[in-house]
């Protein structure tokens, strides 16, 4: 299938592996769902329960046919971003919140949703990759690694990511009491959010921080999952967990509070959650490394967990590895 011809439809979502068990999906002829739907969205400002259901017409993509990527030169607006750092940091030390998630724009170019993807994808689809243009003409790009939920089975599984650095620096990442304490606490957010849906202590954390090596950087996650308990739906599981823990901070509510006072616009799709169900499982993305479109071009969002011992100048650096994956 080539990528490009995807630019005439009204509204469809193309998937990554990830969503499909291994292999990519279109899902044309986008319409709502009052039940059993086959896509799921949600912004990150709007509450899992009251999720986008979409239903539509499905096929593999065995193959697809890039066209040639765009050059994007992402132009980083960091401004107030130290003083953003500072402002938390003065939180955290009174004791209001433990960590922060505090996110800023990138401007890229207007090009085409099909360059646009092209570049992101050219050293390989990302797992959960994923081009959507929703009915009502909202239309983003996604190269999101982290996988927020997956039900399938009567069992939730989560991979909270926390913890970044350039693929030539695992050892630092390694080595970082900051990053651990980072993952470690989101690892615990998560198992809270998930506890009140699973049979008594069946939520466990399978793993408390491994590697993921991407092209672009090399990242930590977790794995938690746990048993569900009768009658708890997909639904149910992204309401709990939605917004991820890896992009709000702990405690969530506190960290969304300071998330809203000091980001200078909504996060609208960028870190909100896109699932697809199938075949008895439902998978959804975080979506992060996310673009939205604009009447101006393509806008993409950048961030990181500030904590007590943040550096400004560090946490920039990251929001740089992070952009990489446009690069």
């Amino acid at each position: 299938m080539k990528l490009i011809d995807l630019e005439a439809l009204p509204a469809f979502a193309l998937l990554g592996p990830g969503f499909g068990g291994g292999e990519a999906v279109l899902i044309t002829d986008l319409r709502p769902a009052s039940c059993a739907p086959r896509l799921i969205f949600a912004t990150y400002e709007t509450r899992g329960r009251d999720a986008l259901l979409l239903d539509g017409e499905i096929q593999p993509v065995a193959a697809l046919e890039l066209p040639p990527a765009a050059a994007l030169e992402p132009r980083l607006d960091a401004t107030g971003h130290a003083d953003a750092v500072a402002v938390i940091r003065e939180a955290i030390a009174a004791g209001d919140v433990y960590q922060v998630c505090f996110t800023v724009r990138a401007r890229l170019a207007p090009v085409s949703g099909a360059a646009l993807l092209a570049r992101m994808a050219g050293r390989g689809l990302p797992r959960f990759a994923a081009w959507v243009r929703l009915p009502g003409g909202v239309e983003f790009i996604s190269a999101s690694p982290e996988l927020l939920c997956e039900i399938e089975g009567g069992k939730v599984r989560s991979e909270p990511m926390k913890g970044t650095a350039r693929p030539d620096a695992v050892g630092a990442l390694a080595a970082s009491d900051k990053d651990r304490a980072e993952l470690a606490m989101i690892t615990d957010l998560v198992r809270h959010d998930l506890t009140p849906l699973c049979r008594p202590r069946s939520v466990v954390v399978r793993a408390e921080r491994r590697f993921v090596r991407l092209p672009y950087a090399t990242q930590t996650v977790s794995d938690v999952e746990g048993a569900l308990l009768p009658g708890v739906t997909a639904l149910d599981a992204l309401d709990a967990l939605h917004p991820g823990g890896s992009v709000t901070g702990a405690p969530k509510r506190a960290a969304r509070a300071m998330i809203g006072r000091l980001e200078r616009s909504p996060r609208g799709a960028y870190c909100g959650a896109l699932g697809f169900a199938a075949a008895g499982r439902t998978t959804a993305s975080l979506l992060i490394r996310t673009a939205t479109r604009d009447a101006a071009g393509w806008v993409y969002g950048v961030g990181g967990g500030i904590v007590h011992d943040s550096d400004p100048g560090l946490e920039l650096e990251e929001l740089q590895v992070k952009l990489g994956a446009l690069r």
